[in-house]
């Protein structure tokens, strides 16, 4: 049986829109679990303000590819949030409160005591 030229095309495109489909599928699938993962990520952040969060969250949904990407490259780590002043201020940079503080030892009032 011989088909024609525009039988064998027609069903090439059909072959290749078939493809595609299933290609722009997987695509699809793949951001949409990409951003699901940077929203649940965003949301259970312990250096994020509830205000940060909301933010992320927001910007995440609004861009998903960008933003999804924007939040584990540079919102995880926190530096962007501390620029922003969206962190819970504990920034890797703080001093702790014990440090100066070598003993219990009252200090002297007067400075006469050591000689």
């Amino acid at each position: 049986m011989i088909t024609s030229l525009a039988d064998r095309a027609e069903t090439t495109v059909a072959w290749m829109g078939g493809i595609t489909g299933v290609v722009l599928a997987l695509a699809a699938l793949a951001v949409l679990v990409l951003v699901v993962a940077a929203v649940v990520s965003a949301l259970t952040d312990r250096d994020t303000t509830g205000g940060g969060k909301l933010l992320w969250v927001v910007f995440i949904l609004w861009f998903p590819l960008f933003g999804a990407i924007a939040w584990f490259v540079v919102g995880r780590k926190g530096h962007l949030n501390r620029f922003l002043g969206i962190d819970k201020g504990k920034a890797r940079h703080t001093i702790p409160t014990s440090v100066g503080q070598h003993s219990d030892a009252l200090p002297h009032r007067n400075g006469l005591h050591h000689a």
